[in-house]
């Protein structure tokens, strides 16, 4: 269908019970399951605890299993793309699931429990771990199709700052959104794509003894 026929379906509510039935079909559940079950609250979490964090750091096959399924590969392109056993994939999508990360189904389908503003613990393992990889990350000319990298040195009130601090985590939000809208591709078709969004009050460490600074705290 097109964008605009689906448009106006929502405008004028007309959903069929035939076309409810061919919906139903697509998502393999039946009609009556929807009409005689109410929707289940779902948990879903913002954050891992510290020692989860640590669980996954220690573990990199659990920690490249949870980045594959945050980006929303089935369980058919992990064994097909990844190093690691069909075996032990299950045996990572089932510790998953017990830290809360995702619930299995049969067949080794699963869906997520994080919700859409999860996020790493701030100065926590996963961070850390990450910062360590600034380098590597950097050490790139950042000119390919999809690839930006800008710094620019401003001087902004609180405010503006907060304000900037908000778009900057809309735009990341944005990131996260498309792997949801892009996930009905093949997984050859969507590129992995690293997104790093930072703001600081910082001077590089060559400019701290040949500035001075009146009337203000010195960046540390």
């Amino acid at each position: 269908l097109s964008e605009p026929t689906i448009k106006r379906m929502f405008t004028a509510c007309d959903c069929s019970l035939e076309r409810l039935d061919q919906i139903c079909g697509f998502l393999q559940v039946e009609i009556s399951e929807i009409s005689r079950t109410s929707p289940r609250k779902r948990n879903l979490i913002n954050q891992l605890s510290f020692k989860q964090e640590m669980e996954l750091v220690s573990n990199k096959h659990l920690l490249l299993c949870a980045v594959c399924t945050m980006n929303l590969w089935s369980f058919e392109d992990m064994v097909n793309y990844l190093n690691i056993a069909k075996a032990e994939c299950i045996q990572l999508l089932r510790r998953l699931e017990g830290i809360g990360f995702l619930e299995l189904h049969p067949g080794s389908q699963y869906r997520l429990r994080v919700a859409r503003d999860f996020s790493w613990i701030v100065g926590g393992p996963i961070m850390t771990m990450v910062k360590g990889m600034a380098d590597e990350f950097f050490d790139h000319r950042f000119d390919g199709k999809g690839e930006l990298i800008k710094i620019i040195n401003v001087r902004l009130s609180e405010q503006s700052a907060e304000l900037l601090k908000r778009r900057l985590e809309q735009v990341a939000q944005e990131y996260a959104d498309q792997v949801s809208a892009d996930a009905h591709l093949p997984l050859t078709e969507r590129a992995p794509m690293a997104v790093c969004i930072a703001t600081r009050q910082w001077l590089p460490g060559f400019m701290l003894p040949l500035i001075r600074f009146p009337e203000e705290r010195s960046p540390e």
